[in-house]
């Protein structure tokens, strides 16, 4: 049998994915139907740049429509206006906004008067176009569909305790939360999976809480243990290692849209990176790793400055990147503060606020006032000129290493400064000269943030916040035109959840009271929030599908009683997500098997009522590292800077500590749906795209770990090739192999004729992208052959037959997937 073949038998290549859009506006056919990514994306990145700078006079309000054309609503922006069509959907190069924008026709330039939009603006009207311009407007349509701020939608309701309803198998139920699972189960007249056996359980429980596989030893010793509470041992086990903060972290920072670089900036003025982001990815590990309390949790990321334990461990002050790590937005603040809305709002509450930017929220009651009393606060809200030290520097040789270069390029930039201000003031300027001491001076400015940022000497320092010296409100921009200023509104907490008697908060710029609103006992948006996100990343759904969204237009929860039990005994329990976790996992819902049931998938096809498990597939970080510890090359050393992959690809660090540029995300992530790092990111998209098989058939990483395998001592220490495959099943998929599967693999191996050398193709020339522009060239992989250090192409012997059968293995779904 040929490996061709063989690879048919045992990838399968599948996908489990679904799609669902709501529709918007007023009711009726010309509705538009749109995604909620298309309205957000029209919501946060369209309509503020159509408000600032195209209403005053293309929208109904305008003293003077010129040229005819409306611009305020999406029949308006269809119709265009005395020179036709503003745009034509889906094809940017065709549609007259996206010429005016441009300034290539100096005839049509839209702002007119110099007052161009920035690239980045330029480049999301043109995305938005080739998206076929998605735009929830109706002309006439009503600013908001709800009236009463206390209309009965479950998600604003005050949390209660449900009892845990009666069943009929009650001795199904292992914990209360199986109660709540089998009573609708048997309402629609279902029953529950078998459990699953143990191998299976071990691997899911694994890899949901450190994001590995388990190793061979830790699985003998769980099917050796017979005593009630084996699996509870292993729970129990997984959460106190160091590895559970890597994996959960993980998540949060998906929520948190973390990067290493600030993505939109005037790079003539500053350096793309974020020298000290890291330290709040550490401590986002830490947090979890000792399951600090939820509460707690969020009111150190919004004011751990304003903590009086901060003055005593200054550490805390890293948690502050939660709002420093977002996009620079090309600095335009009221950006930088409607991304800050968005993440806590999303992060910690699960609405939608910045929604009610430019008008009140048109489905949830949130109005806009609300939106700037919030603005308020993070107006007030500024970052100091230097980051904060956070550790006593210590005189090491590293530290002094250190030292004298960051006292030379000091040097070198007052240097420069001093030379650009004497050529400034010469009476006839040398314009070339003046251009170069920019360029030197923007060059020393990135060797800066370079050596601040990979120097292992670098002090440590964090990305904190700080009040202003004058805190105050925000008045309402109407439109979301800041220069069209309305009612100047008190700072204050959200009247959904805190109702009409509301304080205004005056201690400094607000954020400790935010903070304190958000965790308080009769927010009942908090707890469910962070039980739906542990539940899905458990289940491979929430209760609520959209776990940044509870608001009006997400889909009722599955389990109304079961997500407010958790929720109050998440609380109760001192907001502890380590507790969360054990009862969830000690349950019988979460143990069920896989298997199908044809009447009961047509009755709930999509399993939202979890009578079996669901197949889940790991995220890219949890492939990557999973692959490395099954070749037992993983570095599991913990915290410290990021390392650059692409400069660095033979690193075996955690993904986790792989640098993250939101402007430039690597290939590789995003074929296999990593988190947009530019907006908060609950639940990750779920795709199937040829790129990723193609990743483990040509990867150099997957082919090394194949070779790694088989160079095993106790791979080579088996007796037969039966045993030997038995082996890599057990080490790859952690179970033992079928009898066909054992077959087929005698065969492959048997009938592999022996390898061929194969020359280095001269040209394997990747396209340079922009990262490679910036910090240089990538080392080139392909297929068997990879870059070495030097950079140059050399031939990699050709697998073994028993490599290419490893290398077979690695490539199947069941890698890739949790059972």
């Amino acid at each position: 049998m040929k490996g061709g073949v063989l690879m048919a038998v045992l990838l399968g290549i599948g996908c489990f994915c679904g799609a669902w859009s709501i529709g918007l506006g007023a009711a009726g056919a010309d509705a538009p139907k749109l995604s909620r990514s298309d309205t957000e994306f029209f919501e946060t990145r369209i309509r503020p740049v159509l408000v600032d700078n195209c209403y005053k006079c293309h929208s109904q309000g305008a003293e003077k429509v010129k040229g005819g054309l409306l611009l305020d609503t999406r029949e308006g922006v269809l119709k265009g206006g005395d020179t036709g069509r503003a745009i034509t959907p889906g094809d940017p190069e065709k549609s007259l906004l996206i010429k005016a924008v441009r300034y290539t026709d100096p005839d049509l330039q839209m702002p007119p008067k110099d007052k161009k939009l920035s690239d980045a603006q330029i480049a999301d009207l043109v995305a938005w176009v080739k998206m076929g311009a998605p735009d929830p407007r109706l002309a006439g349509a009503a600013e908001k569909a709800w009236v009463d701020p206390n209309k009965k939608h479950w998600a604003w309701q005050q949390l209660t305790k449900p009892a845990p309803p009666e069943v009929k198998d009650a001795a199904w139920c292992k914990t209360p939360v199986d109660n709540f699972i089998l009573a609708r189960l048997e309402e629609k007249k279902l029953k529950p999976n078998p459990p699953a056996d143990e191998r299976t359980l071990i691997r899911r429980a694994t890899f949901d809480l450190i994001g590995l596989p388990p190793t061979p030893e830790e699985v003998e010793s769980f099917l050796k243990d017979s005593s009630a509470d084996a699996f509870a041992k292993v729970v129990d086990r997984l959460l106190a290692s160091p590895q559970y903060g890597e994996r959960w972290g993980r998540h949060w920072l998906d929520v948190a849209r973390y990067s290493d670089t600030k993505g939109q900036i005037k790079r003539q003025r500053e350096d793309p990176n974020y020298p000290y982001a890291w330290t709040y990815r550490d401590y986002v590990i830490r947090s979890f790793n000792d399951d600090k309390p939820y509460n707690v949790f969020i009111i150190e990321q919004l004011a751990a400055d304003k903590l009086p334990a901060t003055a005593r461990n200054p550490t805390n002050l890293t948690a502050l990147g939660f709002l420093s790590v977002g996009d620079r937005f090309m600095g335009m603040p009221n950006d930088i503060i409607n991304d800050r809305i968005d993440v806590v709002t999303k992060g910690f509450l699960g609405l939608t606020v910045s929604c009610a930017r430019c008008h009140d929220h048109k489905f949830d009651p949130i109005p806009t006032k609300d939106y700037y009393s919030l603005h308020g606060i993070f107006a007030s809200t500024t970052e100091p000129q230097a980051e904060t030290v956070i550790q006593k520097i210590v005189m090491t040789d590293d530290y002094k290493d250190y030292y004298a270069k960051r006292a030379a390029l000091d040097a070198k930039i007052e240097l420069t400064q001093a030379e650009f201000r004497a050529a400034q003031r010469t009476r006839k300027r040398d314009r070339d000269k003046i251009r170069q001491l920019q360029r030197q001076f923007r060059e020393a400015q990135g060797e800066i943030a370079r050596l601040e940022m990979t120097h292992p000497g670098a002090p440590v320092r964090a990305m904190r916040v700080q009040d202003s010296t004058r805190p105050h409100d925000s008045p309402v921009f109407i439109r979301g035109e800041a220069g069209n200023r309305g009612e100047v509104v008190p700072r204050r907490f959200l009247e959904v959840v805190a109702g009409t008697n509301r304080v205004a908060f005056t201690n400094g710029s607000g954020r400790l009271q935010l903070a304190h609103a958000i965790v308080d006992r009769n927010n009942p948006l908090t707890p469910r929030v962070m039980v739906n996100r542990i539940w899905l990343h458990h289940f491979g759904d929430g209760f609520v599908p959209t776990p940044d969204d509870l608001g009006t237009m997400s889909e009722p929860p599955s389990h109304p009683e079961l997500i407010d039990y958790l929720a109050s005994r998440f609380v109760e329990e001192g907001w502890s997500l380590k507790k969360m976790h054990r009862l969830i996992m000690l349950s019988s819902v979460y143990q069920e098997n896989c298997a199908n049931n044809p009447r009961f998938a047509e009755a709930d096809p999509n399993n939202r009522l979890l009578w079996r498990a669901n197949i889940r597939r790991l995220e890219f970080e949890a492939i990557r590292d999973s692959l490395l510890a099954i070749g037992g090359t993983l570095n599991q050393t913990m915290y410290g800077r990021p390392v650059d992959f692409s400069r660095q690809p033979n690193s075996t660090r955690r993904s986790l500590y792989g640098l993250i540029d939101r402007s430039d995300v690597e290939d590789v992530l995003v074929n296999f749906d990593f988190a947009n790092p530019d907006m908060p990111n609950g639940k990750r998209h779920d795709t199937t795209v040829p790129q990723q098989a193609l990743f483990f058939m040509n990867s150099p990483l997957v082919i090394e770990q194949a070779r790694r395998l088989v160079a095993l001592a106790e791979f080579r220490a088996c007796q037969d090739d039966a045993a030997r495959i038995q082996f890599l099943y057990e080490r790859i998929y952690q179970r033992l192999p079928k009898a066909e599967e054992t077959r087929i693999g005698l065969e492959f191996v048997s009938q592999t004729p022996a390898p061929k050398a194969v020359a280095a193709s001269a040209d394997e020339v990747q396209p340079v992208s922009n990262r490679e522009k910036r910090l240089g060239p990538k080392p080139m992989a392909k297929q068997r052959f990879e870059r070495n250090r030097t950079g140059d192409t050399s031939p990699r012997e050709p697998l073994t037959a028993w490599e290419e059968y490893a290398h077979a293995l690695l490539q199947a779904n069941e890698v890739s997937f949790i059972n």
